[in-house]
């Protein structure tokens, strides 16, 4: 028995996908729009892997005991015991243990853990449904993650310089500091790649001048 539908008509429903897929491909298409995503979600990728290098690196050199230009620390065995253990998966992963360390010694807390996997599942998603984003299939907010990004290194960099550089640094003995004078090259960085990435040119070229003056 028929529908009663005139052939080749579309339903309501058919409409609204058709209209869905035309909007998805004229954005994806939309020369501005492509190039705009493009360099916010590079600019996010670069500012993860400082995020990873952060939380992965300083661990590192704190308990490795050798060093070489090509492959950087050794894994020593101070390190696999006092961070690679500490893996809640029981794997020895630099990440897991990593992070489980910094939690462990204060440097940041359960919130922030959190966080780092879902900035790194972020990451995750550029770097493999990259034409789903594009074509507007796939959404991220990269205006809420690049703040959090930022705030996270910079409590990872000042808790490092608070309690391990400065006491370890002669220099420093007894002159009073104040953590929120402390603003590393590494943290600039990380806030010169969000405002360029959100459109804030103005903040953007204050951070560069400052970021160039440090180094």
């Amino acid at each position: 028995m028929g529908s009663g539908r005139p052939c080749g008509s579309v339903t309501l429903g058919q409409r609204f996908r058709m209209v869905d897929v035309k909007d998805g491909w004229a954005e994806f298409l939309d020369p501005d729009v492509v190039r705009t995503k493009f360099i916010t979600m590079g600019l996010f990728m670069i500012a993860h892997e400082l995020l990873l290098s952060a939380i992965k690196d300083h661990p590192l050199s704190f308990f490795g005991d050798q060093w070489t230009a090509e492959k950087g620390w050794r894994q020593s065995e101070d390190y696999k015991r006092e961070v690679l253990a500490l893996d809640p998966k029981g794997k020895g992963d630099m990440l897991r243990g990593s992070l489980a360390w910094l939690k462990t010694n204060g440097a940041i807390d359960n919130a922030d853990d959190a966080t780092v996997y879902e900035l790194t599942a972020a990451r995750n998603m550029i770097a493999h449904e990259l034409h789903k984003i594009i074509g507007g299939q796939q959404s991220l907010d990269l205006v809420r993650l690049f703040p959090r990004l930022t705030e996270i290194v910079t409590k990872i960099e000042r808790w490092w310089i608070i309690n391990v550089e400065i006491p370890t640094n002669p220099d420093w003995d007894g002159k009073e500091i104040d953590e929120d004078d402390i603003t590393p090259s590494s943290v600039l960085l990380i806030q010169l790649l969000s405002q360029v990435a959100l459109g804030s040119d103005e903040s953007a070229w204050a951070l560069y001048r400052k970021f160039v003056a440090q180094t």
